[in-house]
C-alpha cells in the first residue's frame, strides 16, 4: 500500500492532485495499491474508483505535527509501506514525525529552500542541480530526481508528435490552472481580443471547480465574435493543447504538459509557488514570464504576445526548438524509483 498525501482545492488548484493521480494510475499498472489523504471527494473523478482503494477527505489543516500524525497513524493502519507527498505546508518537523515512525517517502518539492529528509526528493523545475540541495538535503541517502525529465504527467502525454517548428500562430491556448483562475482568462481576453488579427482563435480551457466559469461564460457570449472556443474539465487534454501554436497560462503543473506539446509560453503566476518555475521557463528560452497576476498591464501582456505573434529574431522557433527534448516520460520513470525503494531494483514490475 501506498499512501498520497495531496493538497489540493479551488484555491490552491488542482495541479497537485492531477500529478499525484497520474503517479497512482502508474503505480497500479506495477502491482501497488494505493489511498488518497486530503482533497475533497468533490475533486474525484469517475475512473478514480478503479485506481485509489480509499479516498479520505482532510477538510482542515490543523497543524504540522498534527496532519503528520495522522498520516502516520493511517499508514500504520492500513500497513502503507512507503508515502507520497505533494503538500508544500510540509516541514521539518511533519517529516520528522514520518521519520521517526518509519515510513519513507517522496516528497514534491519547489525551491530547495526548507529542510528535507524525504527518502526521494522531486523537483522538475528546469532550474535546479543537485549542488541547489547541499544545504537543505538532511537525509544523505536520499534520491534525487531533479528536471522535466521527472515530471509527472498524464498518461495522454506520453505520446505527442509535435508540429513544425515554423508554423505561424493561429490558435492561442488560455488557461489558469482547474481552481480559481484569480481573473486571469478574462484579463487575456480582453486584452487581446480587439488588439489582434480577426483570423486569430483562442482555446479557453478551465476546471470546473473555477468559481469564476459562469461569469467567463456570460462575457464570452458577448464579447468573442466567434473566436473563443471555451472548454470546461476536458476529458482529453493533449490533443488540445497540440492543437495550438502558443500559449497564455499560468506558471503551475500544466506549463509542463504545455512543454510536452511543444508550445512557447507566456506566463503569468497566479500563486506564489509559480514564480520560481516560470523564472526556470524563462531562462531556458521557452517562454516569457510577466510577472503576477495583479501585478502586469494589458500593455504589458499584448507587448510580449505580439512579440511571440511576429516571431521577432526568431523567438517563436527559438521556443519551440528548446523544448523538443522534453520526452514526457517522467511518471513511469518516478513510478519505477518508487517500486525499487520499496522491493529493490532486481524486482521486475507487474505491468498491466
Amino acid at each position: 500500500m501506498i499512501l498520497f498525501r495531496c493538497n489540493a482545492g479551488a484555491e490552491v488548484g488542482l495541479g497537485h492532485l492531477m500529478r499525484c493521480r497520474a503517479l497512482a494510475q502508474r503505480l497500479v499498472k506495477l502491482g501497488e495499491s494505493v489511498t488518497m489523504l486530503g482533497p475533497d471527494r468533490s475533486h474525484a473523478l469517475p475512473n478514480d474508483r478503479s485506481v485509489f482503494s480509499d479516498w479520505i477527505p482532510i477538510n482542515e489543516w490543523s497543524s504540522p505535527l498534527r496532519d503528520a500524525q495522522r498520516l502516520l497513524d493511517l499508514c500504520q493502519k492500513s500497513g502503507a509501506h512507503f508515502a507520497v507527498i505533494d503538500d508544500y505546508c510540509v516541514d521539518e518537523p511533519y517529516q520528522l514525525v514520518l521519520r521517526e515512525g518509519g515510513i519513507p517517502w517522496l516528497q514534491f518539492d519547489r525551491e530547495a529552500e526548507e529542510p528535507l529528509w524525504a527518502d526521494i526528493v522531486l523537483n522538475a523545475n528546469p532550474m535546479f542541480r543537485s549542488q541547489d540541495y547541499e544545504d537543505v538535503l538532511f537525509n544523505r541517502n536520499a534520491k534525487l530526481l531533479l528536471g522535466p525529465k521527472y515530471a509527472v504527467l498524464r498518461p495522454e502525454f506520453e505520446h505527442i508528435e509535435l508540429r513544425s517548428e515554423e508554423r505561424p500562430v493561429e490558435q492561442v491556448l488560455v488557461t489558469f490552472g482547474g481552481g480559481d483562475d484569480r481573473g486571469g482568462i478574462k484579463f487575456v481576453l480582453r486584452t487581446l481580443l480587439p488588439n489582434t488579427p480577426a483570423s486569430l482563435r483562442f482555446l479557453v480551457i478551465s476546471g470546473g471547480h473555477n468559481p469564476r466559469n459562469e461569469e467567463l461564460k456570460r462575457w464570452i457570449s458577448v464579447e468573442d465574435e466567434g473566436r473563443v472556443k471555451l472548454i470546461i474539465d476536458p476529458k482529453q487534454v493533449a490533443p488540445l493543447l497540440s492543437s495550438c501554436d502558443l500559449a497564455v497560462m499560468a506558471g503551475g503543473t500544466t506549463t509542463y504538459e504545455a512543454a510536452r506539446c511543444g508550445l512557447p509560453m507566456i506566463l503569468i503566476a497566479i500563486a506564489d509557488n509559480q514564480l520560481c518555475q516560470s523564472q526556470a521557463w524563462a531562462a531556458k528560452n521557452t517562454s516569457l514570464f510577466l510577472g503576477r497576476l495583479n501585478d502586469i498591464t494589458s500593455k504589458q501582456l499584448l507587448e510580449a504576445f505580439m512579440r511571440f505573434f511576429h516571431n521577432d529574431s526568431g523567438m517563436l522557433a527559438r521556443a519551440r526548438k528548446a523544448l523538443r527534448g522534453f520526452e514526457g516520460n517522467g511518471c513511469t520513470l518516478v513510478a519505477g524509483e518508487i517500486h525499487n525503494r520499496i522491493h529493490g531494483p532486481n524486482v521486475s514490475p507487474q505491468r498491466g
